[in-house]
C-alpha cells in the first residue's frame, strides 16, 4: 500500500483536533460579524468602550449594577422657601405710611446732617465771592525760574574748601563720589602704586588651544608615527564632515568623478520648453474651429453662409435693467474683459475706469471735479481751458471729459 499509512493502534483515541470543512484561516482571521462573541455583561462595565459612549450617561462601574431606590427617591435636603427679590425691595412704606415714617426719621440728626441718597448739608455760611465758578481755595503759586533739577543740583554752587570738606569728612564721614577712604594708616609702601594679592598669569588665544588642541607650544602639529592598517581604517570607518564617506569602493587619496560627462549638443532648457517643430506641426489643424462630432457640425446650406449659429455670450441685443442682481450670471458687454484683470487700470482700486475719464460732463461739473483735487482757476482762466478742452475733444456740445481737460490744463497752466 504504497503512498498510506497504518494505523498500529486503532484501539486508541487519536490526539489533537479534527478540521471541519467550514473553517478555514481566511474565517478566523476575518469572521462572519454577527458570529463574533461580545463582550460578557459583568465585564462590558470595565472596557473602554462603555466610558467612552455618548448620549448616555456614565456610571462608576461600582454603580452599574447597584441597586436603585423604589419610587421618586430625591437626595439631598429640600431647600426651605425663602423671601423673594422682589418683596425685599418693596419695603419701603407708601401713601400715609411713608408719611408718618418720615415725621419719624426727623428725629435723628444722621437723618438731618447726611441723607441717604444725596449729599450731606452742613449749613455753612459761604462767602459770596465763593459761589463763582472760578473760585478756588488757597494761593497760586507763581511759576519758578528754576527747575526741579536745578535745585537739586544748582549748577553755579561754589563748592566748598578743602579745610571745610575734610571737616564734614571726619565728622560725618561724607565722601566724594568715588572718593578713596583713606584712613591714614602708615604703610611701607606707595598705596598708589602697590597692589595687594597675587597676580594671575592668563595664558594668550586658550580658545584657539581648546578646538585644536593638537597644537603644541610651536604651532605646529604634532608628529605621530602610526600604522597605515590603523590609519586606513579610521578613514573608511569614520565619518569626515563635509567630504563624502570612504566605503573602501577605491583608493580615497585617488580623484574621483561621478556622472556622466555634459555633451555640447545637449538641448538647452528653452529648447526642452518649445522643442524644435517643424513648419508643418505648427501649422493649425484643419478642422480648426469646426465641430467634429456628427450631428453637431451646422453646416451652413446654400445662401446661409453669413448665418450665424447658436446664441452669442456677450448679449448686446438685452437692455440692462438699473441694478444688476448679483445672481444674474448674463454679460451684458460692460464687464472688463481676462486682460484687464491681470494689468488692471491705474485708479481700478478706486472704482474708476477709463470710460469715467472719457463720459462727456457739463462745464459745472467738470468744475467741480478739478476744484475738489485743488485746481482751482479765475473765470477767464476756466472758460480759456474749457474752450481748449473743446476743441482737443472736438466737440460742438457744452460738454467735455475730464481727459480733454487735463490735456487743456497741461497746456495752459502757466498763461495767466
Amino acid at each position: 500500500m504504497s503512498g498510506k499509512s497504518r494505523d498500529y493502534f486503532g484501539t486508541l483515541k487519536s490526539a489533537g483536533r479534527t478540521v471541519l470543512k467550514e473553517e478555514s484561516a481566511g474565517d478566523c482571521i476575518q469572521p462572519v460579524q454577527s458570529q463574533v462573541p461580545e463582550t460578557p455583561p459583568h465585564i462590558k462595565k470595565y472596557r473602554k468602550s462603555y466610558k467612552h459612549q455618548h448620549g448616555c450617561s456614565i456610571l462608576h462601574p461600582g454603580l452599574v449594577d447597584a441597586p436603585k431606590p423604589q419610587g421618586n427617591w430625591l437626595y439631598g435636603k429640600k431647600t426651605d422657601p425663602s423671601d423673594k427679590a422682589g418683596d425685599l425691595f418693596k419695603q419701603q412704606p407708601e401713601g400715609i405710611k411713608e408719611l408718618i415714617n418720615e415725621i419719624n426719621e426727623q428725629k435723628y440728626a444722621s437723618h438731618i446732617k447726611e441723607p441717604l441718597g444725596t449729599m450731606p448739608t452742613r449749613n455753612y455760611n459761604w462767602p459770596e465771592e465763593s459761589k463763582s465758578d472760578g473760585f478756588a481755595f488757597g494761593q497760586k503759586i507763581p511759576p519758578s525760574e528754576f527747575t526741579a533739577k536745578e535745585v537739586v543740583f544748582p549748577p553755579d554752587a561754589k563748592r566748598d574748601d578743602d579745610g571745610v570738606r575734610l571737616m564734614y569728612l571726619k565728622s560725618h564721614g561724607n565722601f566724594e563720589a568715588g572718593e578713596q577712604k583713606n584712613r591714614e594708616y602708615k604703610w611701607n609702601v606707595d598705596p598708589n602704586e602697590f597692589r595687594f594679592g597675587k597676580k594671575e598669569e592668563r595664558e594668550q588665544q586658550q580658545m584657539k588651544k581648546i578646538l585644536q588642541h593638537e597644537l603644541t607650544q610651536n604651532q605646529y602639529p604634532k608628529t605621530t608615527i602610526i600604522s597605515k592598517n590603523q590609519e586606513d581604517w579610521k578613514n573608511y570607518n569614520e565619518d569626515p564632515l563635509g567630504k563624502p564617506k570612504n566605503q573602501a569602493q577605491i583608493n580615497s587619496r585617488m580623484p574621483a568623478i561621478f556622472g556622466e560627462m555634459k555633451k555640447d549638443e545637449q538641448w538647452t532648457a528653452g529648447q526642452c520648453i518649445n522643442g524644435q517643430p517643424t513648419q508643418k506641426e505648427v501649422q493649425p489643424d484643419i478642422d480648426l474651429g469646426k465641430a467634429t462630432k456628427f450631428g453637431f457640425r451646422n453646416q451652413p446650406k446654400p445662401g446661409d453662409e453669413t448665418r450665424t449659429f447658436g446664441v452669442p455670450t456677450i448679449r448686446n441685443d438685452i437692455l440692462k435693467t438699473g441694478m444688476k442682481s448679483v445672481a444674474d450670471p448674463q454679460n451684458y458687454g460692460d464687464e472688463v474683459p481676462a486682460v484687464a484683470l491681470l494689468f488692471p487700470e491705474k485708479f481700478s482700486h478706486m472704482g474708476l475706469t477709463e470710460q469715467d475719464f472719457l463720459m462727456l460732463r457739463n462745464k459745472k461739473d467738470i468744475k467741480q471735479i478739478f476744484e475738489s483735487i485743488g485746481i482751482k482757476y479765475g473765470i477767464g482762466k476756466f472758460e480759456g481751458v474749457f474752450k481748449r478742452a473743446k476743441e482737443i475733444q472736438n466737440t460742438f456740445d457744452d460738454k467735455v471729459s475730464v481727459k480733454a481737460f487735463q490735456l487743456a490744463v497741461q497746456e495752459m497752466h502757466h498763461i495767466d
